[in-house]
């Protein structure tokens, strides 16, 4: 048996591949819960070192972390500072990652 001419092959194909990405398009442009977006970076430090010299040590820590996690960069939501075992306290961020962009234009700076 032969098979069919190529042009009787080739709607069929552009529907199969069509409906896939109208799905991955529209699944891509869904709203979200924002509060279900909210992760959490941590650090462990002695308690008894709270200066504005070991604060600004810790915050470049968990920017650190968090930009190893939201590679477009984020929005912090709460920084809080938990107890923990003997001398240490653990610093906590609670952030939103910022949102992925299709962009098909560069970052054109004019100034």
């Amino acid at each position: 048996m032969l098979s069919p001419p190529r042009s009787e092959r080739g709607p069929a194909m552009r529907r199969r591949l069509l409906i896939p990405a109208l799905l991955l398009l529209a699944g891509a442009c869904t709203a979200r819960d924002p509060d279900r977006l909210v992760i959490g970076v941590s650090y462990d430090r002695p308690a008894a070192t709270a200066s504005p010299q070991s604060d600004a040590d810790m915050r470049r820590v968990l920017d650190v972390e968090a930009h190893q996690i939201c590679t477009r960069g984020y929005d912090p939501v709460k920084v809080s500072t938990l107890a923990a075992e003997d001398t240490q306290e653990i610093v906590s961020e609670d952030l939103r990652c910022r949102d992925y962009h299709l962009d098909f234009t560069p970052d054109l700076d004019f100034d």
